[in-house]
């Protein structure tokens, strides 16, 4: 689907739900459906995902819940590909050293998630899907500096992308 610069009518994000930082806009990653700013590549088109002239840099979703599924999709692959099996090795790919303060990042995750940095992972699988949620909103929130109200919106939205799956 493409839509016309500035044109967000298609994007699915309840206004009043998402908190407004102090420049009046909603975080990046919230306006563009995609809580964990996933960078646009030539290779990959994810469920969902829209095209705009707006955003040269982050996918852009339809609807929360494709931003979701495809962040959970990329955490299995970290996972499976490329041995990401901490909460540290996830982030320090995700969120590069030389893009992002990743001590702080994994100190933040670990905190919201009860995880330690250094604690291996279990695999995606039904039985483990409360723990790979819980790992999405962490990032979420860091990622968007969600507050409590926006937490539990997105929780939702995390919950149903997960069920998008086939884990």
């Amino acid at each position: 689907m493409i839509i016309a610069a500035g044109d967000h009518s298609t994007l699915n994000i309840p206004h009043s739900t998402f908190k407004m930082m102090k420049n009046g806009e909603r975080a990046r990653g919230l306006r563009n459906c995609n809580p964990l700013n996933i960078i646009k590549t030539k290779n990959t088109v994810w469920l969902g995902q829209i095209h705009t002239e707006s955003e040269k840099t982050f996918c852009q979703f339809s609807r929360m819940v494709y931003g979701c599924r495809a962040a959970l999709k990329l955490l299995r692959t970290y996972y499976t590909k490329y041995d990401c099996t901490t909460l540290r090795r996830i982030i320090a790919r995700w969120a590069p050293e030389t893009e992002n303060n990743v001590q702080a990042y994994v100190r933040n995750v670990s905190r919201m998630t009860c995880i330690g940095a250094t604690t291996p992972l279990p695999p995606m699988k039904p039985e483990t899907r409360e723990i790979w949620c819980k790992i999405v909103l962490a990032m979420a929130t860091v990622e968007c500096a969600l507050d409590a109200d926006g937490q539990e919106q997105l929780q939702i939205d995390i919950e149903d992308a997960w069920w998008m799956l086939n884990p």
